[in-house]
């Protein structure tokens, strides 16, 4: 289970990284369009676009990573009063309802993928592919969905040994 879970802290974190590199390039193509707009009263070409791109790998390549770094907000006010086994069971099958929906949202994510390619839609000013950045997405989600099964796992994995939380 260590391997497994090493392996995809690698990948969600060179991911992560990308998202990075996507934040820094929209914040880029934000200031130099603001900038040309007060200057030159020009507009960099498709900026709106350019940004929602970025965003979108942003987004979806940073779910994995937040999971895995455990950096999502969780409510477990009603978790924690119970036993420690108990709160392992009840947050490993949440987990696995967690899983189950992110299924379903990644089969529907890869159908909207084949629709944007088949249909050779894009944005209006840049012409760009809507799919690739469906793409994204859909390797997004297949990551953040393996995240959430392999937490219920390891949720499933330490009720036998799990220990009193601190008060």
């Amino acid at each position: 289970m260590e391997k497994v879970r090493n392996v995809m802290d690698k990948i969600t974190t060179g991911l992560g990284y990308a998202g990075l590199v996507a934040c820094l390039f929209a914040m880029m193509v934000t200031t130099v369009d603001v900038i040309l707009g007060l200057f030159t009263k020009s507009r960099v070409v498709g900026a709106n676009e350019l940004v929602e791109i970025a965003m979108v790998v942003i987004m979806y390549f940073g779910f994995g990573y937040t999971q895995m770094k455990e950096g999502h907000v969780r409510v477990d006010m009603f978790v924690n009063k119970f036993p420690p086994k108990g709160r392992c069971v009840v947050s490993g099958i949440v987990m696995l309802v967690v899983t189950f929906f992110s299924v379903l949202i990644t089969i529907q994510t890869f159908k909207q993928l084949l629709t944007y390619k088949a249909n050779g839609l894009g944005f209006s000013v840049t012409h760009i592919p809507y799919w690739p950045l469906e793409v994204i997405m859909f390797i997004g989600m297949i990551l953040l969905t393996l995240c959430f099964l392999l937490r219920a796992i390891e949720y499933f994995a330490e009720t036998p040994h799990a220990k009193p939380i601190e008060r």
